[in-house]
């Protein structure tokens, strides 16, 4: 099978091109920079074409051309959400593909109205526009909070205290609203990409669906205390307040804040729809998906830097 991935330049999306390649399988590119993938992963590749931007239509239509699916792995940018993905979509349409898997790997924004959380908006406008107007059924996968964003690793998204999130890793501490024995749903980079190709791999992929994976779900006083024994050094706990204070200090901040600069106070809106329960995953595809999740001690270890 070959399959095209779009947006593959970045962290995650490197570790799909290795997900799909391990299976036997066929892996073409479309992205602005070939420089940033390593010369060794790059010459795996079935071929790359290069895209002077996500509204490219000809480049589009080109890496589209004799795959058999398409995975989008763009970054949270609203206008890669929802218009970089329907321009994809629509070139594979042109393509005759059927198996395509939507740029998710979020917290389940299924049942969420436009508005409750800024950076997921796109999301929810793709899904309903596909579902209304396209031909192929994607696939969506829900992760909960990646495992390197979470804490903050190098050359990922900052979800750290100072965006909000409850990780400090200069003082290895955490900012904890709620009790702290609140469920963290998190998938690292790896095995994000692993259910990533399983889904499109599968034989039904044409069908669409949801997916709800996760690595773990620990809570805060867990995470702790995990890392304290891998590392040897202790961790301190910050209790800032209840859930609900939580949530007048985001609403404050997005009244008098701008949705054009969301991102000054979008973290307060991911911590509080996790700690509330918002995305709590009541049951999880990994079994069906059949891939190994790696626990928080294991994660820690492969990361030193964390």
């Amino acid at each position: 099978m070959l399959v095209l991935i779009a947006g593959a330049t970045g962290s995650l999306g490197f570790r799909l091109i290795d997900s799909i390649i391990s299976r036997g399988h066929q892996v073409r590119v479309v992205a602005r920079h070939p420089e940033k993938i390593s010369a060794e992963r790059f010459k795996r590749l079935e071929s790359f074409v290069k895209a002077t931007s996500y509204y490219d239509i000809p480049a589009l239509d080109n890496a589209c051309a004799g795959v058999d699916a398409v995975i989008c792995a763009y970054n949270g940018a609203p206008y890669l959400q929802l218009d970089g993905q329907l321009i994809l979509l629509r070139a594979a349409e042109r393509a005759g593909v059927q198996r395509f898997l939507a740029s998710s790997f979020c917290g389940d924004f299924r049942g969420m109205q436009l508005g409750e959380q800024d950076s997921y908006d796109g999301f929810l406008s793709f899904d309903a526009q596909a579902r209304k107007s396209s031909s192929i059924n994607p696939n969506y996968i829900f992760t909960g909070v990646l495992g390197e964003v979470l804490f903050a690793a190098k050359d990922t998204m900052d979800f750290s205290t100072k965006h909000y999130g409850p990780w400090d890793p200069e003082n290895k501490r955490f900012e904890v609203w709620g009790t702290g024995d609140e469920t963290w749903h998190w998938t690292c980079e790896h095995d994000a990409a692993e259910f990533a190709a399983q889904v499109i791999l599968r034989d039904d992929a044409a069908k669409g669906g949801y997916w709800c994976v996760s690595s773990g779900t620990d809570s805060l006083k867990q995470m702790a205390k995990i890392y304290e024994q891998v590392r040897g050094v202790p961790v301190k706990l910050d209790f800032l307040g209840s859930v609900e204070e939580l949530r007048a200090l985001a609403l404050d901040a997005r009244k008098n804040g701008s949705p054009k600069a969301m991102w000054d106070y979008i973290g307060r809106f991911y911590y509080y729809h996790i700690v509330s329960g918002r995305w709590d995953m009541k049951t999880l595809d990994n079994e069906k998906l059949g891939v190994q999740a790696t626990p928080l001690e294991e994660f820690l270890r492969a990361n030193p830097d964390i």
